[in-house]
């Protein structure tokens, strides 16, 4: 069984203001799609997510470090999977983790609209912007507590054979959409 190894390297050189916020991993996804043969799309998500972000709600600045265990790739189809996971594509027994890290926000008119991130997939990293669908912090009370939560949707886009993933292209396609969701609270 694989150890879950958090790496927080980026985490201390975000402004002195920023709280530390663990996300609630009930309430956070990441969600794939790309196209198959161009009549559909094939879609799964990746079940072990953990990391940890630091986050100035006045300012809207931060970072974050987010880990996924390429072994948690999840289509619904054990076949599927097994060829995603195999040296063809994610290659999970040699790059078990895929790392979204990054250390700017990026603000307009006072609302969170991107992310600028580093992206590292089947041991290459790039940078990715990842576009905010929605953000935003406040309280949740439920019965008998409350909680302080920020959360949003995000987009991004990439192609994966700037990852060094090539196999059957162009029959399955080159662009692959990822959408995460993420709610944390501070620690």
């Amino acid at each position: 069984m694989r150890t879950w190894i958090v790496l927080l390297a980026g985490l201390f050189t975000t402004p002195a203001l920023a709280a530390s916020f663990a996300p609630d991993l009930a309430h956070t996804s990441v969600y794939f799609g790309a196209s198959h043969f161009d009549r559909s799309t094939m879609r799964g998500r990746f079940d072990k997510i953990d990391g940890a972000i630091n986050f100035d709600e006045a300012t809207s600045q931060g970072g974050f470090d987010f880990t996924v265990d390429a072994d948690s790739i999840n289509t619904r189809l054990r076949v599927l999977d097994g060829v995603l996971k195999s040296e063809q594509f994610l290659d999970a027994a040699k790059f078990p983790v895929i790392r979204l890290r990054s250390d700017r926000f990026v603000v307009e008119s006072g609302k969170l609209v991107a992310v600028e991130a580093q992206l590292t997939l089947h041991g290459v990293t790039q940078p990715v912007r990842l576009e905010a669908r929605r953000f935003s912090c406040g309280d949740e009370k439920m019965p008998g507590s409350t909680r302080h939560v920020c959360g949003g949707d995000f987009h991004l886009a990439i192609a994966r054979s700037a990852f060094g993933m090539t196999r059957f292209l162009p029959d399955v396609g080159d662009r692959v959409d990822i959408d995460i969701s993420v709610e944390a609270t501070p620690q």
